[in-house]
């Protein structure tokens, strides 16, 4: 039997036409950028979007766009909606190509600067008539390539021009102590208009999961114990995308079981199946010393029986493993602003606890991944003589 309606509700990448619990950050954004929906913007605005790991940053800037769009064509606005996410573009120039591309704009890119590059997209907007929100995801990753470049792109180069603005840019960070690596003045021109999204509870991630269940399941197929068991679960994290996985696999689970009804079974059988802060592809781009952290990490934890470990501790461990892949060790303070990126990733938490007169430690753990699992997927990412502890 059929259970699924559209299981494509439940992915990642779609976007709803509501988003339970989001209403009053929707309704900030459409004050933000009231003036460029409008086609009379006197500013460039930008804002920032940060929040953890399925908090809703990326789809709630993505529903906004399409209701921006929706209400400029109704005044008779050109508007634009562009979205680059900075884990695919890493640099200003894949970056900037990205939003040409996405205009449909043939515009010469050979022997340009990155600057110049920018003034042509400007000056094809302003030929065009169009006024266009960028929408930059994932940011902290090309500020780890590029610095402060193409933020004083976006801050700065369009004010230098005495032409009507054409772009209004948001960023989404999961960490905003990023921007603390721009210069004074680029930073200070970012940090007016901030929404920060809190994590889900547990109620407001069953009103998620009841909403989007009734999008992508036939009707009375989901029981809802089995909802409220998934929203139990991953109101630990406050991730909606873990809750709305787990639903999708249950479902997949029950259908393959050519059962009538997504039961509280299925949901613990796709909990066990999906590990919510590891995911290949993250591990892939890693540099390696993140990769060796890591692996020193997982065995750390298997041999303290613990759920925790401290920074000090996973020192240790980090510089065992990397003697045993005959690779230099970094030094203590590269070590932890490592753990720091592989924190803001969602990999790993940091934990800070006040000891009192022993003053502060920092305790590290892998909220949703066994040790074994990471193991499996690091080793062979690491070139070199295989660990033997």
């Amino acid at each position: 039997m059929r259970i699924f309606k559209d299981e494509e509700k439940l992915s990642p990448e779609y976007v709803p036409q509501e988003l339970p619990h989001r209403e009053n950050e929707l309704n900030m954004l459409k004050t933000y950028f009231s003036s460029i929906i409008l086609g009379s913007p006197s500013i460039s605005t930008r804002v920032i979007i940060t929040g953890s790991v399925g908090t809703g940053k990326s789809v709630l800037a993505k529903l906004f766009c399409q209701k921006a769009v929706s209400e400029a064509v109704r005044k008779g606005v050109e508007l634009k909606p562009l979205y680059v996410n900075c884990r695919i573009s890493k640099t200003t120039f894949s970056l900037l190509r990205k939003l040409i591309e996405q205009l449909k704009a043939r515009l010469p890119e050979r022997g340009l600067s990155n600057e110049e590059l920018f003034h042509k997209f400007l000056d094809y907007l302003e030929y065009k008539g169009f006024y266009s929100i960028i929408v930059l995801d994932e940011v902290e990753v090309l500020l780890r390539e590029e610095g402060s470049e193409p933020f004083y792109l976006f801050s700065r180069v369009g004010e230098e021009r005495l032409k009507t603005p054409r772009i209004s840019t948001i960023f989404i960070f999961r960490n905003p102590e990023m921007l603390d690596a721009l210069d004074a003045s680029t930073r200070s021109s970012l940090l007016g208009n901030v929404i920060h999204l809190r994590e889900y509870d547990y109620n407001q991630l069953y009103d998620i999961l009841k909403y989007r269940a009734s999008l992508a399941f036939r009707p009375e197929v989901v029981m809802d114990e089995s909802l409220h068991l998934i929203a139990d679960i991953a109101s630990e994290r406050g991730d909606a995308r873990y809750a709305l996985d787990i639903l999708w696999r249950a479902g997949k689970y029950a259908e393959a079981e050519n059962s009538t009804q997504v039961m509280p079974e299925h949901v613990r059988k796709a909990t066990a199946s999906v590990y919510p802060t590891i995911r290949r592809e993250h591990l892939e781009f890693l540099e390696q010393h993140s990769k060796l952290i890591l692996l020193a990490l997982a065995k750390a934890l298997e041999a303290e029986k613990s759920a925790y470990v401290t920074s000090s501790t996973l020192n240790d461990y980090y510089r065992l493993v990397c003697e045993e892949y005959d690779v230099d060790p970094k030094s203590y303070t590269s070590f932890w602003e490592a753990l720091q990126r592989l924190d803001d990733l969602g990999i790993i938490k940091i934990r800070v606890v006040s000891e009192g007169s022993r003053g502060r430690k920092s305790y590290i753990s892998l909220p949703g991944v066994p040790t074994s699992i990471l193991k499996k997927e690091l080793e062979p990412l690491l070139p070199g003589k295989q660990a033997r502890f």
